[in-house]
């Protein structure tokens, strides 16, 4: 794994944002990126049917603002079920590019191959490198 240099952000970036699910334990941030048009979101927890609705907000705002590609983090998601894929899956067929970036954890690694799913998603085994760097 190559490490970037850490850049500082320009004026205009905007804030580090954080979504929180209402109960339980996921949240998403929107973290800063420096490469025009891309947004990172590193997804954190455990999302099922009632703690996704962090994950959803965070990806519906990442849409209108034009982004070219949306980097998904999801090397500290605990868990993800049905919901969690759907929302994955929402986002690929939205019509923005969705990396999903690790490593996957074992879970849902396996929950896109019992899916068939895998293969929607650009997945990288980590988000340093030229998308997001």
């Amino acid at each position: 794994m190559v490490h970037a240099q850490p850049v500082p952000p320009p004026d205009s970036a905007p804030e580090p944002r954080t979504y929180r699910a209402s109960s339980g334990t996921a949240w998403v941030v929107r973290e800063f990126s420096p490469a025009p048009g891309v947004v990172v979101l590193s997804a954190n927890g455990e999302f099922d049917i009632e703690t996704v609705g962090c994950l959803r907000r965070a990806l519906a705002e990442a849409r209108p603002e034009g982004s070219r590609e949306v980097v998904l983090d999801v090397s500290r998601v605990v868990f993800g079920d049905s919901s969690f894929l759907h929302e994955l899956v929402a986002a690929h067929f939205a019509g923005h590019r969705l990396v999903v970036a690790g490593p996957l954890p074992r879970q849902l690694r396996q929950l896109f191959a019992l899916t068939g799913t895998l293969g929607l998603f650009t997945v990288v085994e980590d988000r340093v490198g030229p998308r997001c760097a």
